[in-house]
């Protein structure tokens, strides 16, 4: 595949390595402009998984993973002074623990934001995951599908989003997500391979779906039902 195919199919950091080997020629040029876009969006400084193979967590029926039971307990708790207590557990982990626990707690806090409303904080502690440990796709998905809903720019969103469909490629959520983006870029930038890409992707989604993820299929199914409307709205 060209750079371009990779631009448009949302591989931002395939294109970017692509781009970086290209020295001379014709091509020059427009790799030298792709490292720039990239650059800016600091795909030069994203952490690089360590682990060639890594067993990924699965999205349940109710649309959680394994990692977001504690959420799911913290939230539960009724006794303000408990709750803090349980906050200020999960900082001093962030702070103190293994890269695995780090990271654990770096999530639970970033969803603890996101169910507050606190969009900004959420997507820090995200990528804070990340760094902590960079081989779990849960957490570049969470921090794609995040910037793209609560108005980073597209290349942020992307640049997650591909990292966390190459450590989990059956992941139907993130390549749903990868598709949205991909039409969020025809509608603003209207250039056609982005919306032809999406297509693409929203099938392989809907493919990959379990039978328990009928919420999540019917989702892509009314992307792709009307994704036209959404780009010549």
């Amino acid at each position: 595949m060209t750079m371009d195919d990779y631009f448009f199919n949302g591989e931002l950091m395939k294109c970017y390595e692509a781009a970086k080997q290209v020295t001379d020629g014709h091509e020059k040029e427009l790799a030298d402009k792709y490292i720039s876009l990239l650059e800016e969006y600091e795909y030069d400084a994203y952490p690089k998984p360590t682990q060639a193979v890594v067993s990924q967590e699965e999205e349940r029926a109710d649309e959680s993973y394994l990692s977001s039971d504690l959420v799911a307990e913290i939230r539960a708790i009724k006794e303000e002074a408990e709750f803090t207590l349980r906050v200020k557990e999960l900082e001093e982990i962030a702070k103190t623990g293994t890269a695995d626990e780090k990271a654990q707690s770096f999530f639970t806090q970033g969803e603890l934001f996101l169910f507050a409303h606190h969009y900004n904080e959420s997507v820090h502690c995200f990528t804070q995951a990340v760094k902590e440990n960079p081989n779990k796709a849960l957490y570049w998905g969470i921090t794609g599908q995040t910037m793209h809903r609560f108005g980073w720019m597209p290349f942020d969103a992307l640049g997650y989003l591909e990292q966390a469909i190459q450590l989990d490629p059956t992941n139907a959520r993130w390549k749903w997500n990868k598709a949205l983006v991909l039409i969020q870029l025809a509608k603003d930038l209207q250039m056609a391979p982005f919306i032809a890409n999406a297509a693409i992707t929203l099938e392989e989604a809907i493919t990959l779906c379990g039978e328990h993820q009928r919420s999540l299929k019917e989702a892509i199914q009314n992307t792709i039902d009307n994704m036209e409307s959404y780009v010549f709205a």
